[in-house]
């Protein structure tokens, strides 16, 4: 029944648990209610998911990760809360992050305040995830540190959200902060925990650790190009085409930094040509996703030496 929420049920929702949380006494009453409501809230991820609106969005969302804090300070092992948190501190570091890339070439001073928030969001994204993970394997994040491998392949196919964000935030973090050297040495934690997801639910999110893998073989010093391109293959071939932001991980990451103009126009048409009305679910990202493919589509001159040769021969 949570699936169908509206705008407004999730908003009374949300203000009924910042009104109740005071309100209840330090008891099991208290913390089930608050499960309760909890239950509720971290159903509810698709009220923003199916949104066609990011502005709305971002100036929504803050409430609702307040709300999921609140909450998590009465049940913090709260495992749909803690996943909802994570998810929900991921997206919103995204969309600040999306905006600080336009905003560049005119307010710079800006831009890189927004991506400053955006590294702080990411790693609370981070850290809400990890927590979800020791709350179903007590003792997850010390083993982690000691036997990675082992500690990992303890994880079954119930763990992959939580492993997909606990990844995708900290590499998200390491994107708006290329150059900290303690966000970089840690980020092949982050693929070890997004090629778990490939292990245990390659389908998980429409192929989302596919391409998340699109990026990161691209991005990293030893990354592979060849990789890449197969883990974008098989985002597309999982989600049918369905992912906008699909087309264009292989657009920013690969095609531009092997300077494949036609190719590039190629992948823009698709993100642009996603329907956003055929997987509810996926609205708000491809309409980021289509949103920034027209961005992109403006800046080939900057992005391509053959576009900037032809402008200048003309």
């Amino acid at each position: 029944m949570v699936r169908y929420f509206t705008r407004r049920h999730s908003f009374r929702l949300g203000a009924a648990a910042l009104a109740l949380t005071p309100l209840l006494n330090g008891c099991s009453v208290r913390q089930a209610a608050v499960n309760m409501i909890g239950d509720a809230l971290a159903g509810g991820g698709g009220v923003y998911a199916s949104d066609d609106d990011p502005e709305l969005v971002r100036e929504a969302l803050p409430f609702g990760l307040k709300t999921f804090e609140g909450l998590l300070e009465v049940s913090p092992a709260h495992q749909g809360l803690l996943l909802a948190a994570s998810r929900g501190f991921t997206a919103y570091a995204f969309i600040l992050q999306d905006a600080a890339d336009r905003l560049d070439a005119s307010n710079f001073p800006e831009a890189q305040k927004l991506r400053l928030r955006a590294r702080g969001l990411y790693l609370r994204g981070h850290d809400y995830a990890l927590k979800g993970l020791e709350a179903r394997h007590p003792g997850f994040t010390d083993e982690v540190t000691k036997d990675q491998t082992a500690t990992l392949a303890k994880t079954n196919a119930e763990d992959a959200p939580l492993l997909y964000w606990a990844g995708a935030s900290w590499a998200g973090a390491v994107s708006v902060a290329k150059n900290d050297p303690e966000l970089l040495i840690n980020l092949p934690f982050a693929g070890a925990l997004v090629a778990r997801v490939l292990e245990i639910d390659e389908g998980y999110d429409l192929g989302a650790a596919h391409e998340f893998f699109v990026s990161y073989e691209a991005s990293r010093p030893a990354g592979n190009l060849v990789k890449a391109r197969e883990h974008y293959r098989r985002a597309v071939e999982i989600s049918g085409g369905q992912r906008a932001s699909t087309y264009l991980s292989l657009a920013e990451s690969v095609t531009i930094r092997e300077q494949k103009l036609a190719e590039f126009r190629s992948l823009i048409a698709a993100a642009m040509a996603v329907d956003l009305r055929k997987n509810p679910q996926l609205r708000l990202l491809n309409t980021i996703a289509r949103r920034r493919a027209f961005w992109l589509e403006s800046r080939i001159p900057e992005l391509f030496v053959e576009a900037e040769a032809s402008k200048e021969d003309h």
